[in-house]
């Protein structure tokens, strides 16, 4: 199974995930909430091994990082 790579840039209100499978990528915008962090792990988990990356500007990726990492 290939792996699943993501890019995020956080925001105060939503997130962007840009997701490549297959040499495909899509994107894919989220509320900046416990419960659409929720919606991108249950898509991710779906899909087999990932890795991700998160854009850490300013302090509004803290709870995204933290979830993911939990």
């Amino acid at each position: 199974m290939n792996s699943i790579i993501v890019g995020i840039d956080v925001s105060k209100e939503t997130f962007d995930a840009a997701v490549l499978i297959n040499n495909k990528v899509q994107t894919r915008k989220f509320n900046n909430t416990s419960e659409w962090f929720n919606k991108l792990v249950t898509l991710l988990k779906s899909r087999g091994p990932r890795y991700v990356c998160i854009k850490a500007t300013g302090i509004y990726w803290k709870n995204l990082a933290k979830y993911l990492y939990n």
